[in-house]
């Protein structure tokens, strides 16, 4: 278990900011009997998780349905997975319109200069972005 400076410390993420998360549901802290809060390595995982979400743009509120559906995979109705699918769905249109407009400057760089752009990408974003520009011609 981890007092908030400490989870503060070992995940980089100022304890303001883990105040916010906790303050809005994101993390749940469990409290001692002289009021201190104290969080676990779910914890941990969901401040990396939501890191990885800020990075890719994701608004908080998404984040906290995502993290939701995830804690709630074994009780989770279908309206659930339908509105996370929704959200899956709005995300996706906004890569395509970001890759749609990358497109264009991507077209126009030198091979060399398009490597070191590509390279900055992980495998897994460039293989998503080939194929989303294969699928949207």
């Amino acid at each position: 278990m981890y007092r908030i400076g400490e989870l503060a410390d070992c995940t980089h993420v100022s304890r303001r900011t883990i105040d916010y998360y906790s303050q809005i549901g994101l993390l749940e802290p469990y409290r001692t009997a002289s009021n201190y809060r104290l969080y676990d390595e779910e914890s941990v995982s969901v401040l990396k998780l939501i890191e990885h979400y800020k990075n890719m743009n994701m608004p908080l509120q998404e984040i906290k349905s995502s993290i939701e559906l995830v804690k709630k995979k074994n009780s989770i109705s279908s309206t659930q997975v339908e509105k996370h699918f929704d959200q899956i769905a709005e995300f996706m249109k906004h890569l395509e319109k970001e890759i749609m407009e990358m497109k264009p400057i991507l077209e126009n760089l030198e091979d060399k200069q398009r490597e070191l752009v590509l390279s900055k990408v992980s495998p897994q974003g460039v293989t998503l972005a080939h194929s989303l520009l294969l699928l949207l011609g």
